[in-house]
């Protein structure tokens, strides 16, 4: 078998959306993979004519993932400004559908190609935002919901099934903040697991120290939150050692690293408490070695990232097979309520392929059929989500 084009097939949606990488073998085998970079800059990196990954990949051997990696990871393609980068998320999707190839090609589920599933369900979580999406985009004011709007949602999620949930604050944490987090934990009650998110901007602000993390981390124990996410600049290893080491409560990072060495120093320094690897980051080859070391140093996996079906299935593949898999994110119902990317995160994860991972009483369910257990791209929805952006299939 060998591999006859390497594509973005999500061209023509909205920004937003992930960059969705196809690929094609001459036994008509395809795989799909997925990525968050944007779609422009992905579709350069692989379908470049002079010096794309695509033409790297024609005529290799797609049941060889670990090889592809290896020969992108060493071209010139990748260029010389370090690991990390857009080119390594291009890379993280293609590697992603040579598994789905891979395990689609031998007819078994990726969990079974890495020696079987020790369970057959993950808890999933559900993953909100304090902020406004649908006042952002009408007005470009970046404005945190109502204290009870943020408790409804809160009971929404309980009522889906969901026994934990995320909302993510950004920088913008003030007194307030503490009384909606009381709000939510007093309409949830004590058995939810409830998590807090500083996300991007908290690392962006120069005036924010680890003393002032170590400070909100006593605040929040109050709140009884399972882990507090991203509360320093991520490849800060001094800063997140002092505070794992300080915290009362669970430090979490990793969304922003895209190697495993990346990795390395957080967990061999215990500088967090939860891992939190992406595959549309770093692929799920990556991801697994990642979530392997994690386990053997005893420090929970909880991948991050829950943007579409294709990462809800690497994340639930991989962390199957292993002891240390706690949750895998994945949208709340109304994290893009009332934005023009509502309807974009329901089809990515429900339409976009032939069959979808379950969710079930706040369980993903380990799927059986081959490779990701997704089936195959819908091409229909992806004509329909172009339909509506107004800008085409491409």
């Amino acid at each position: 078998m060998k591999i006859v084009d390497v594509a973005v097939v999500s061209k023509g949606l909205a920004n937003r959306a992930p960059a969705l990488v196809r690929i094609d073998t001459d036994e008509g085998i395809t795989g799909v993979g997925a990525t968050a970079a944007s779609i422009p800059v992905i579709s350069s990196i692989i379908e470049n004519e002079h010096d794309g990954f695509k033409g790297l990949l024609i005529g290799a051997d797609p049941t060889d993932p670990n090889v592809a990696w290896r020969l992108m990871f060493a071209s010139g393609q990748r260029g010389r400004s370090g690991e990390g980068g857009v080119a390594v998320n291009a890379m993280s999707a293609i590697d992603m559908a040579l598994w789905d190839i891979a395990g689609k090609a031998s007819g078994l589920p990726i969990y079974k190609m890495r020696g079987g599933a020790i369970q057959n369900r993950v808890m999933a979580y559900a993953s909100g935002t304090a902020f406004d999406r649908g006042l952002m985009e009408r007005t470009g004011e970046m404005r945190h919901k109502p204290t009870e709007v943020l408790v409804a949602e809160a009971k929404e999620n309980q009522a889906s099934g969901f026994k934990a949930m995320k909302f993510g604050w950004g920088n913008r944490f003030s007194e307030k903040s503490y009384d909606d987090l009381y709000a939510i934990r007093e309409a949830v009650g004590p058995d939810m697991k409830l998590m807090l998110d500083f996300g991007s901007p908290a690392y962006l602000d120069g005036g924010w120290t680890v003393k002032d993390a170590i400070q909100v981390a006593e605040r929040l124990l109050e709140y009884d939150i399972f882990f507090w996410e991203e509360a320093l600049h991520p490849y800060d290893v001094d800063g997140f050692e002092t505070l794992t080491s300080q915290a009362p409560i669970q430090v979490a990072t990793g969304e922003s690293l895209t190697t495993v060495r990346d990795f390395q120093p957080f967990i061999e320094r215990r500088a967090l408490d939860v891992v939190q690897p992406d595959a549309q980051q770093m692929g799920l080859s990556q991801l697994a070695r990642v979530a392997e070391r994690a386990e053997e140093a005893g420090i929970l996996c909880i991948p991050h990232g829950p943007w579409s079906a294709f990462l809800i299935a690497a994340h639930l593949q991989v962390l199957c097979t292993l002891t240390n898999g706690a949750m895998i994110e994945y949208p709340a119902p109304a994290v893009e309520r009332g934005s023009s990317s509502e309807d974009l995160i329901a089809a990515m994860h429900e339409r976009i392929v032939e069959t979808p991972v379950v969710l079930r009483d706040g369980y993903l369910e380990l799927p059986e059929g081959p490779g990701l257990g997704l089936g195959n791209l819908v091409p229909e929805v992806l004509e329909e989500l172009a339909s509506r952006s107004g800008e085409g299939s491409g």
